[in-house]
């Protein structure tokens, strides 16, 4: 049977919903003020998911701060409570929609489901360094505080490319000495990879028509040796759209517009490409780690990797992100896995010097692909 008096109930808190409490002006003030926030939140979730990398406006919001679209919350909610609490349901249904899908909120609970085992699991990390010479350590000195077992570093300059190279050089000894490097490494263009495993190949993406048509489209893949089973990781370093935002910042809004418009083109195209790059070695283990910058909500990021596991977005805890500027923090670099991998844990790292954070992961073949 159906309880009368909860019926009621939830009819009354159903009308209470389609107009103010009373015509009192705080009362109107309070409801329209939670209609206009609930129209801005659903307009922001679609602009983002829906016309990111298509139009500029969506573009910005997109690589903006996202949180101060949270901020009417801190006023909207006590005004509820006070007045009108009919109004608290939708305005937590907002919440989570702006915590989710929109700010994108970790809890990582997934990362609750595994046990990290030293044995199995391999402790990845990507970086992007701004050149390295303002890092606060070295290149030894981030694989042992992070206890990294492969490092991929982007915009790697001079002073780091020195620190690789002098890790990898053979262990002093006689000259019929057998002991392998401690570690194996690689620097080509600006991208670096240390490694505790062996590097038995490393091939980089040809790129020459994208750097004609402006774009960076540096893609390098290593092939490891990890125990029995050889890996492909790949390190990435995609096309930065911060020209536009930066004449946009400086108010010169009818020229941003196209080059916003051009990059996001531009970082459409690499994103695709570094996919199918990827995907020559299908059916060997994959891990590609690097700077996107794109965020995950991006239409370009979805259509090429959306089927692969985001680190972060799997696992880690809290907004993530990892492009230091201000108040503004994008979430643009990634360490992404194809189905081989379980993801174990993954978080954002502390500020080294960069004005990237780096991301670190842990993860695990899978039963079967050992």
């Amino acid at each position: 049977m159906v309880d009368p008096l909860r019926h009621r109930r939830i009819t009354t808190w159903l009308k209470n919903l389609g107009g103010p409490a009373s015509d009192r002006p705080h009362h109107r003030v309070l409801w329209w003020g939670v209609v206009l926030f609930a129209a801005a939140t659903l307009t922001a979730a679609f602009l983002l998911w829906g016309l990111s990398d298509l139009w500029w406006p969506a573009t910005t919001l997109l690589f903006g701060p996202r949180w101060v679209l949270a901020l009417p919350l801190a006023l909207l909610i006590p005004a509820a409570m006070l007045w009108d609490r009919a109004l608290l349901v939708p305005l937590a249904l907002l919440a989570a929609l702006l915590a989710g899908p929109i700010i994108e909120m970790r809890t990582g609970w997934r990362g609750l489901l595994a046990q990290p085992d030293p044995v199995t699991d391999l402790r990845v990390v990507t970086y992007n360094v701004e050149g390295g010479s303002r890092l606060a350590t070295t290149a030894a000195g981030m694989a042992q505080r992070w206890e990294a077992d492969i490092l991929l570093f982007q915009e790697c300059g001079g002073i780091l490319r020195d620190e690789i190279q002098e890790l990898i050089r053979e262990p002093p000894g006689p000259p019929d000495a057998s002991a392998p490097p401690l570690w194996y490494g690689d620097s080509r263009a600006s991208l670096c990879v240390l490694s505790r495993l062996p590097i038995h190949e490393v091939e980089e993406m040809e790129r020459t028509a994208l750097r004609a048509a402006g774009g960076s489209g540096l893609v390098a893949t290593y092939r490891i040796g990890l125990a029995d089973t050889p890996i492909q990781v790949t390190n990435v370093h995609l096309e930065t759209p911060r020209d536009g935002f930066e004449l946009l910042r400086s108010g010169q809004i009818l020229s941003s517009i196209p080059l916003i418009a051009e990059k996001s083109y531009m970082r459409t195209i690499e994103l695709a490409q570094a996919r199918r790059w990827v995907d020559q070695a299908a059916g060997t283990p994959r891990i590609v780690g690097g700077d996107f910058n794109t965020p995950r909500e991006s239409r370009a990021y979805r259509n090429a990797w959306s089927d692969w596991t985001n680190a972060f977005t799997e696992v880690g805890r809290g907004y993530g992100g990892t492009r230091l500027n201000g108040w503004i923090r994008p979430r643009i670099d990634h360490i992404l896995v194809d189905r081989s991998w379980q993801v174990i844990d993954a978080w954002v790292g502390e500020d080294l010097g960069s004005d990237h954070l780096p991301v670190i992961a842990t993860v695990r073949l899978r039963e079967g692909r050992r």
